[in-house]
C-alpha cells in the first residue's frame, strides 16, 4: 500500500504524537508499505528551528510545509500558526494526484486538520484513516477555554462529527474513547481500539545514585517525584504543586518537572511565589536520553484532567510502567489509567484537589525501603511486558491498516 501521513508534527520533533507516528511509519515501511508524510517545517515547541523541506529518513518520504512561526506565547499566536499550517496542507492535498496514494492517515493535531483531510479524501475518493489522539472541542470546553454553548463550540462539534462519520477507519486509544466515538456517529465496526506503546527504547539498568542524569542535576539521594511531558491545560498540575508546597521543608523530596507547554510558566510562577527550593524545571529530553531522565526518578507522575475521560489519553502511564517505576496518578476515579493500576499494588492514586492526601502518601512511600519500592516498579514492569509490548501493539496497528 502507498500510505500518506498528514500531521503537523513528525520526526525529529519530540512531542509524543510525533514519536508514535514515526514508530508506526517505520513499522509500516518494514511491513512492505510505501510511506510518505506531509508535515510542518517547524517543531511544535521551538519555531526557531527549521527542518529541511524534503528528505528521506529510514525510507520514509517526508515533505514539510511552511507555516507561520509565532509560537505558543498566547492563544492568538497558536491559532494563527494552526490556520497557516491548515491552509498550506489543504493546498498541498488538493493538488495531490489521487492515484498517488491508497490511504491517507491523519491525526488530531492541529484542530481542523481531520476535517480538512476527511473532506479532501472524500472528494478524491481516497480512504481516510483517523488516528484519534484527542478530541476537540471537548478538551477546550472541559478546560474552560471555550464555553460549551458558544458558536465556536457548536462549529467544532459539527466538523468533528463530520470527521468521525467520514473516516473509513478510526483508531481509538481506549474503551472510553471508543464509546464516545460511537456516540458521535462512528460505525462500531470501523473502530479499532489499540493503546499507544511506550516510546522508551532503552532501560536504565544501573544503580539508583549512579544514574548520569541524576548526577548531572544533583538529585543526590533525594526521592525524585517526576512529571515529564507536556505542561498543558488538560493535565492540571495544581494538586502536584500544592503537594510540593506542603512538603517544602521535608528534605527527603524533590519535585522535577520536565517538558514544555502553556503551563510551564505557571510552574515557574508557583515556585517563585512560594519560594520553593524543592522544585526543579528542565526542558524536554531527546528520545535518545529519555531512559536516563525517566530512570532517574523514584516515582513517576501521570495526570488526567477532570471530565476528560474519553476525550484524551495521557500515555505517560505506559512509559512509567515500561521502565518499572512506581506511579502517582492524579485524576478521575474512572479512566484507562485506573483500569491499569487498580490491581497493581503500591501505586498512588488521588483525585484533583487532594494535595494533602498526596503529601501523606508520599511520606508513607518515603518510609519504604528500596526493596519495597523496587517491588512496586517490578510489578508495573511485568504488566507492561505482558500487555504493552511495543512490537505487539505496532503489529496490531499494521494489521488493522491492512485489513
Amino acid at each position: 500500500m502507498r500510505i500518506l501521513f498528514v500531521t503537523q508534527v513528525f520526526y525529529p520533533d519530540t512531542v509524543a504524537v510525533s514519536q508514535h507516528l514515526w514508530d508506526l511509519a517505520r513499522h509500516l515501511k518494514k511491513g512492505g508499505h510505501v510511506v510518505s508524510v506531509y508535515s510542518s517545517m517547524y517543531p511544535y515547541e521551538n519555531k526557531g528551528v527549521r527542518y529541511p523541506k524534503c528528505e528521506i529518513i529510514d525510507g520514509i518520504n517526508i515533505y514539510r510545509l511552511n507555516q507561520s512561526k509565532l509560537g505558543k506565547a498566547n492563544i492568538v499566536f497558536r491559532i494563527i500558526d494552526f490556520v497557516s499550517f491548515n491552509l498550506n496542507t489543504s493546498f498541498k492535498l488538493f493538488f495531490t494526484n489521487k492515484k498517488q496514494f491508497d490511504v491517507v492517515l491523519g491525526t488530531t493535531v492541529p484542530p481542523l486538520l481531520p476535517f480538512i483531510v476527511a473532506t479532501i479524501c472524500k472528494i478524491k475518493h481516497i480512504p481516510f484513516y483517523y488516528w484519534v489522539m484527542d478530541l476537540q472541542p471537548e478538551l477546550s470546553i472541559a478546560s474552560e477555554l471555550i464555553k460549551q454553548k458558544s458558536l465556536i463550540a457548536k462549529f467544532f462539534t459539527k466538523i468533528g462529527n463530520y470527521s468521525v462519520k467520514n473516516s473509513s477507519k478510526l483508531f481509538s486509544l481506549d474503551k472510553y474513547m471508543t464509546q464516545y466515538l460511537v456516540s458521535r456517529g462512528a460505525e462500531p465496526t470501523n473502530i479499532f481500539t489499540i493503546p499507544v506503546w511506550p516510546v522508551v527504547e532503552q532501560l536504565y539498568k544501573g544503580g539508583r545514585e549512579e544514574n548520569p542524569f541524576r548526577i548531572e542535576h544533583n538529585f543526590t539521594d533525594k526521592i525524585v517525584i517526576m512529571y515529564s511531558g507536556n505542561h498543558a491545560y488538560v493535565h492540571p498540575l495544581n494538586t502536584l504543586l500544592e503537594a510540593a508546597k506542603i512538603l517544602k521543608n521535608d528534605k527527603r523530596f524533590i519535585f522535577v518537572f520536565i517538558g514544555e507547554g502553556v503551563r510551564k510558566n505557571d510552574v515557574a510562577h508557583f515556585k517563585e511565589t512560594n519560594k520553593l527550593t524543592n522544585i526543579i524545571q528542565l526542558p524536554f529530553q531527546p528520545r535518545t536520553n529519555i531512559h536516563l531522565s525517566l530512570g532517574s526518578a523514584d516515582i513517576q507522575v501521570v495526570i488526567m484532567g477532570e471530565r476528560l475521560v474519553g476525550f484524551t489519553h495521557p500515555n505517560k502511564i505506559y512509559g512509567a510502567l515500561f521502565i518499572g517505576k512506581p506511579i502517582i496518578y492524579i485524576g478521575p476515579e474512572q479512566s484507562h489509567i485506573t483500569d491499569i493500576i487498580q490491581d497493581l499494588k503500591g501505586n498512588i492514586s488521588v483525585k484533583h484537589g487532594e494535595s494533602v492526601k498526596l503529601a501523606e502518601a508520599l511520606a508513607c512511600f518515603a518510609f519504604l525501603d528500596q526493596d519495597k519500592r523496587d517491588e512496586i516498579g517490578e510489578r508495573n514492569f511485568l504488566f507492561a511486558q505482558q500487555h504493552l509490548n511495543p512490537e505487539n501493539l505496532k503489529n496490531k496497528m499494521l494489521l488493522a491498516i491492512e485489513k
